[in-house]
């Protein structure tokens, strides 16, 4: 966090250095613009520890700028090439599942507003997991990620070729449980992207990876970018390799093999996404000075994929078929952000401007450092020509309308990994001024109020907005396909944390002063043999699945800084959760036992209420694993 405001206070300077000698032209220039770029990543670079990236500029229908900065191999200090060195995209991959689906719209063959089931060979449920009756998911719903799945982030990136499951297979094995309405919440969804791409392979008669090369890859040219997984014996040795700095030295990773690859299992080179990206700004062509243009979609399919489908909130951008919006400097830009383990990119354009740029590092500490980027070159290029509202404090009174815990749309609701919102919620607080603070594990940023409900971040670009309910906040939405939603007070991290402490604090002290009365001479315990039995195996227990969860979630893969157990099968998870299934059933016979030592007054007053006391604690644990599906 320290390099990254670093990087941004050096950004701002050179930013300020540079102005004066700079004035924008319909055109860019191409030595200003290297003037400019070197400036920023002899500082994003060096201050990050990023070992490799690639910026390229496109403007008027061609590549007006491109270069590369640091090592694609740090070890063999291979440099990276535009054009030459390639790269994993992470989900820039979707805008070509998203362009499939718009041909396929625009010929006849699908509706965005027809049920996707009628595409399909299995069923997408009709009710969402807390059994309410919700309309049928359209393909409206999937381009502009509202249809209401929860997320699985463990397998969507795995370790060998051998766990890559064959597309159709994939989707029916997946299905992901219904948690929203659709159309009501931004909900990323790499599994929606992935169910577009087999409906595009069952109305199309091809494999989805078929269609794609025939009608986007091989007419725009893009030959070398590829859904291969492992890479063809021709590009492998193109592809730079990706790298992690951690205590001092850089870690390389290996191959990234992508689970549901539609999502994000591409390959590609910045020049062969520079066509991409300029077929999509001059509305479904690519210009060409010496063919015929290649057209991928007529000009009204082009202005329907790259208008505005749905936003969270009117003051906010939201999404297109497919594509991200976000406003910097009063200006409009869509594209896409995309990453891996190991790389991050961005891909954004202008359609006002006619000006895109593409961004990749070779590090997802890129992840911060594309939108400093990007920043940085709307400042120096388009700078603002709107008088922002000024931010101003909360209305007094107000301030527990918003406070509380939020935790993210995008999260796993039904299974194991709900754990992940443990530590990945956000904390809305007010400070001393009135302001809202948003505290995250990464920092902090301070809000001001603009509008009802609406809020402006003081030293930022950043706003967001809430829904609220009987005058209480419940929803905080953020530009692009997020939300964050209030957590219930029992899913809160410090009363889980609390929770777990308490009964293991309390099980401790049963199991000290249960062995101390072992070794006196007189002990007048009598509580029955059974009640202690299944106390000290619901304790032994306890605390093997609490050392075995530590074990999955800090066995980390040093290149990733994941849990493996994300990327591969994990024997330890899985003898984990049959012992939180045996700690429910122990804990089940606990409380039956606990009523029957109360009915029949088994054992003295103090020894009932104390293994009372125990069962509360024990039921509220396995409540904790109940919430978090860990049963």
């Amino acid at each position: 966090m320290k390099r990254i405001c670093v990087s941004a206070v050096l950004i701002a300077l050179l930013l300020i250095v540079s102005a004066a000698s700079a004035q924008v032209n319909s055109v860019l220039d191409p030595a200003a613009l290297e003037a400019f770029f070197d400036g920023v990543f002899s500082v994003q670079l060096a201050q990050n520890k990023v070992p490799g990236a690639e910026v390229l500029v496109v403007a008027d229908g061609e590549i007006v700028f491109s270069k590369g900065y640091g090592f694609s191999n740090l070890e063999e200090k291979t440099p990276m090439v535009p054009g030459v060195t390639l790269h994993r995209p992470g989900s820039v991959s979707k805008i070509l599942t998203w362009l499939a689906v718009m041909q396929l719209v625009e010929q006849g063959k699908l509706d965005l507003y027809t049920d996707v089931n009628n595409y399909l060979d299995f069923s997408i449920p009709a009710r969402t997991a807390d059994n309410r009756d919700v309309p049928p998911i359209t393909l409206h719903h999937i381009l502009t990620h509202t249809a209401g799945f929860e997320e699985e982030a463990s397998g969507v990136i795995v370790s060998s070729p051998d766990l890559v499951k064959p597309l159709d297979q994939y989707v029916k094995e997946h299905v992901p449980a219904r948690v929203f309405t659709p159309g009501s919440v931004l909900a990323y969804s790499n599994y929606g992207t992935c169910l577009a791409a087999y409906i595009v392979e069952r109305v199309s008669g091809m494999p989805f990876t078929a269609y794609v090369q025939e009608n986007i890859l091989t007419p725009l040219g893009m030959d070398s970018t590829t859904f291969e997984q492992p890479l063809p014996s021709e590009l492998a040795p193109r592809l730079s390799r990706g790298y992690r700095y951690s205590q001092g030295r850089y870690i390389a990773g290996e191959f990234e093999y992508v689970q549901g690859y539609p999502a994000g299992g591409l390959t590609t080179s910045s020049h062969d996404q520079a066509r991409l990206m300029l077929a999509l700004m001059n509305l479904g062509v690519l210009p060409s000075d010496e063919e015929e243009p290649v057209r991928l979609l007529e000009e009204s399919t082009a202005q329907t994929m790259e208008r505005q489908q749905f936003a969270a909130h009117p003051e906010l951008p939201g999404m297109t078929y497919g594509l991200l919006e976000w406003r910097l400097n009063g200006r409009r830009i869509i594209g896409h952000l995309g990453d891996t383990y190991l790389f991050s990119t961005g891909l954004y354009f202008l359609p006002d401007e006619n000006v895109g740029i593409y961004v990749v590092y070779n590090t997802t500490a890129g992840s911060q450092l594309r939108g400093m980027l990007i920043q940085a070159f709307m400042d120096r290029y388009f700078p603002s020509e709107q008088v922002q509202p000024t931010p101003r404090p909360l209305t007094p009174g107000t301030e527990a309308n918003y406070r509380g815990v939020y935790h993210s749309s995008r999260s796993n609701f039904t299974g194991v990994e709900s754990v992940l919102r443990l530590v990945q919620s956000l904390t809305v607080d007010v400070d001393s001024e009135g302001y809202l603070v948003l505290k995250t594990g990464g920092g902090a940023m301070r809000f001001g109020e603009i509008a009802p409900g609406l809020f402006q971040e003081l030293y930022g670009n950043t706003r967001i907005a809430f829904a609220f309910q009987d005058g209480r906040a419940v929803r905080m939405m953020f530009p692009g396909p997020a939300a964050y939603l209030r957590t219930a007070w029992y899913q809160t991290p410090r009363f889980v944390i609390g929770v777990v402490a308490g009964t293991a604090l309390l099980m401790l002290v049963t199991l000290i002063g249960w062995i101390k009365a072992l070794f006196k001479t007189r002990s007048r315990q009598r509580l029955p043999l059974v009640a202690k039995a299944l106390a000290v195996a619901f304790m032994l227990l306890f605390f093997t699945a609490l050392v075995l969860g530590g074990e999955v979630l800090t066995t980390v893969d040093p290149a990733y800084n994941v849990p493996v157990a994300a990327v591969e099968p994990s024997a330890t998870l899985s003898v984990l959760l049959v012992l939180t299934k045996i700690l429910m059933g122990l804990g089940t016979a606990m409380l039956v036992t606990a009523i029957y030592l109360l009915a029949a007054r088994k054992g003295s007053l103090w020894q009932r209420l104390h293994y009372v006391l125990l069962t509360l604690s024990v039921l509220g644990a396995n409540f904790v694993l109940w919430q978090l599906n860990l049963w």
